[in-house]
């Protein structure tokens, strides 16, 4: 039986067998080329937020050279999302790019936080990180569906 196969019980309880997915927020890291790695993060409207939630953990003396979302299913319901570490949560992407008007269906989301590197500021440096931290989605408002990656790009 797959998490899919779910009931509610007499007392509005959902009971399911199987693997919840949307539970899965362990980042995956794959090489790109040479010290150049790429982290992928897949959220769901069901994840866990915060600093104790769904997170990309960066090591000692990374740089993180690139932030950006892709949306899988619209998001519906809450108000938004924001990305970024325990000293800015909205460092990489902020809430006006992930309002809930922005997060449809397939759309492609360029960090674009205090710590991104943007056209509009020059040529700033990548954000570079001395000792290890996680990075992290921070939800506002409650959403009903929803589906995305977030994909960090760091050496």
């Amino acid at each position: 039986m797959t998490r899919a196969s779910t009931w509610t019980n007499s007392d509005g309880l959902v009971v399911g067998f199987g693997n919840n997915f949307p539970e899965r927020n362990d980042a995956g890291v794959n090489e790109v080329d040479g010290n150049d790695k790429s982290a992928q993060l897949n959220i769901t409207f069901q994840s866990t937020s915060g600093a104790s939630g769904a997170k990309v953990s960066i090591p000692a003396g990374s740089i993180v050279k690139n932030v950006y979302m892709k949306v899988g299913t619209a998001w519906v319901g809450g108000t938004s999302l924001t990305f970024g570490d325990a000293t800015t949560a909205a460092g990489w992407i902020t809430a006006t790019q992930a309002a809930t008007a922005n997060l449809t269906a397939s759309a492609a989301i360029q960090a674009q936080g205090s710590y991104a590197y943007t056209s509009t500021e020059g040529q700033l440096p990548p954000k570079a990180y001395a000792a290890a931290t996680d990075l992290y989605v921070t939800v506002a408002g409650t959403f009903t569906a929803g589906t995305a990656t977030i994909v960090v790009e760091y050496v």
